[in-house]
């Protein structure tokens, strides 16, 4: 009777630290799962700033480069008017 008790006991604290173990490997996956997703949404954010720092860029040298054809257009313009 002892021996079964004793017998039980053990099998009893085997399970509870297997039980353990197993919540502390889930909550250590689900924190990695965690880690991931933000280093995921971390890099899509920058990628995303990137693309708008680009799409500046190339709208204000687009820009740029009509002022100057808009002002050589004007220029030619200004000197037919006087030439006339």
């Amino acid at each position: 009777m002892a021996r079964d008790a004793r017998i039980a006991e053990r099998r009893a604290t085997k399970t509870a630290i297997e039980a353990r173990q197993a919540a502390a490997l889930a909550a250590a996956q689900t924190a990695e799962a965690a880690a991931r997703e933000a280093a995921m949404k971390a890099e899509q954010e920058a990628r995303d700033a990137e693309f708008a720092e680009r799409t500046a860029r190339e709208a204000a040298v687009e820009a740029e480069r009509q002022i100057a054809r808009d002002a050589r257009y004007a220029a030619r313009k200004a000197k037919k008017r006087k030439g006339r």
